[in-house]
């Protein structure tokens, strides 16, 4: 009966000697898909897998050579009557040969994406050498190129034919290599796990008591090894922290953010730091209790003092001079981080949700004055132009609906999280009068004024610009309106949500 050899195989290289030697001895070819195709353009035939277990390849590939046909040609005695007779029925090809060799899992680069490197796992392969190593007594298999030229010289001494010894050895060969190739998986996905438990790090609870919560680090330094001193973070912490530092990440000149409950409750730049934290508490002193409050300059003794006055959580700042960390220090259960080596690795944002995972990029959008226009008639000074992109800085890093009073890059007033933009602008106005009723300020607002009621509100106080994002079919009536009222209007090219 004619005899066939199945190949497939990853590493193409050198397939033309074994396909000549194959010819020279009347041993046709059957192989896979990309495989056949390079075996037909060295000018040999082939037949493909796929034409003769009528099952087309699924998957992109992933199944291919696993069918009933194929095993049961590789795996059945030749001296069993009963075997024959079942596989007659089968009306297939004898394969006697069986020439493979696997996706190179191991050659693949740890740090390559996890699904990349999952899809050098390689199925068909072992299972097809596993099946016809099995059957060594009638089967010649090959699984590493290495072995080519033996089994051609092992054709060629023996005109066509391969002793039982050189299957048996072949067959020993291969089960120390699949033995090997599961072993490099098995050790990777161990590998992996360890890794995982190693920068996997238990926090005593989540929002609430009741729910469990871990931090998985994702790089040295990160929050943990940054800090200096206190109690363990908690993931309120965490998340406050991480917040404050991408709304201070916003500013260049000498700024403090007061974060609590994942808003900026103030925010304020200076010509010096301490300034800028005095601004910024004033903003709102009683939200401040219990906050967080980062610094994007260095900690000096007697700043270190003020902040003592106050009970806060977590103190964070790029650098502490050396009496400063010890008046800081003294307070045991005071958290205090060390940012200097905390870089701004979110450039993907992921949220579980139900029935999947939702995600997006981190919204890296810097507003600058190139990023905005003017759509009023009348114009901003140059100061209060400079405190209207301040309060959009801002306004990105608060809770939507969100909107923001600014006055010489001071906070004076945040309205955060309603449901209504309305309310948000009342809630600003309310922190407004409360500490600055006799200060003039700028607003931003994170999405378009769909309507002049939110104006309206603002104008009767000393408003005076307001910057927000176009878009609204109403865009044209805001604008009559703060032409109407003589005020400025800037627009924005992004609107800066934050749920």
């Amino acid at each position: 009966m004619k005899r066939h050899a199945l190949i497939s195989v990853y590493d193409k290289s050198s397939l033309g000697k074994i396909c000549g030697v194959l010819d020279r001895f009347n041993i046709e070819i059957i192989s896979t898909g990309a495989t056949a195709k390079k075996i037909i353009s060295l000018g040999y035939q082939c037949k493909e897998i796929s034409n003769l277990t009528k099952f087309k390849e699924i998957l992109n590939g992933r199944v291919k050579t696993l069918n009933h046909k194929l095993h049961a040609s590789i795996l059945y005695k030749r001296n069993n009557p009963e075997h024959e007779k079942t596989f007659k029925k089968l009306n297939f090809p004898i394969i006697d040969f069986v020439i493979v060799n696997f996706y190179p899992f191991s050659k693949i680069s740890n740090k390559e994406e996890l699904g990349e490197k999952i899809e050098m796992i390689d199925i068909g392969g072992p299972s097809m050498i596993r099946s016809a190593s099995k059957n060594f007594s009638s089967v010649t298999t090959i699984c590493e190129k290495k072995f080519y030229d033996p089994l051609i010289k092992e054709l060629k001494k023996n005109k066509g034919e391969t002793t039982l010894a050189f299957r048996k050895k072949m067959a020993e060969r291969n089960f120390k290599l699949t033995s090997d190739y599961d072993l490099s998986i098995f050790k990777w996905f161990k590998g992996n796990h360890k890794k995982e438990i190693k920068n996997k790090i238990k926090i005593k609870y989540g929002e609430n008591p009741n729910q469990k919560a871990y931090y998985l680090a994702k790089s040295k330094p990160n929050l943990f090894t940054s800090q200096l001193s206190g109690k363990n973070l908690g993931y309120n912490n965490i998340l406050d922290i991480s917040d404050g530092l991408s709304c201070l990440n916003e500013f260049s000149e000498p700024t403090c953010v007061i974060v609590k409950h994942n808003n900026p409750c103030g925010v304020a730049s200076a010509k010096n730091i301490q300034k800028a934290y005095l601004k910024a508490l004033a903003s709102d002193p009683i939200s401040a209790f219990g906050g967080v409050v980062l610094f994007n300059r260095k900690i000096e003794k007697n700043l270190s003092k003020l902040l003592l006055k106050n009970f806060y959580e977590v103190i964070v700042s790029t650098k502490f001079n050396k009496e400063s960390l010890k008046i800081l220090k003294s307070k045991k259960k005071l958290i205090i981080i060390d940012s200097s080596t905390l870089k701004e690795t979110n450039n993907k944002i992921f949220k579980s949700v139900n029935s999947g995972i939702l995600y997006q990029e981190f919204n890296s959008f810097k507003i600058s004055k190139h990023g905005i226009r003017l759509v009023s008639k009348k114009k901003s000074s140059k100061k209060k132009l400079d405190n209207l992109i301040f309060a959009y800085k801002v306004a990105k890093h608060v809770k939507s609906n969100a909107i923001v009073l600014v006055n010489n890059k001071q906070t004076v007033g945040i309205g955060a999280g309603q449901m209504s933009r309305v309310d948000s602008t009342k809630i600003a106005i309310m922190k407004y009068k409360k500490s600055f009723k006799d200060k003039g300020f700028v607003c931003a607002s994170d999405a378009f004024f769909p309507f002049t009621d939110n104006l309206q509100k603002l104008l009767k106080l000393k408003c005076a610009g307001i910057i927000q994002p176009g878009g609204s079919i109403n865009d044209n009536k805001i604008i009559n309106y703060a032409n109407k009222k003589n005020v400025p209007l800037y627009f924005v090219k992004n609107r800066v949500f934050k749920h």
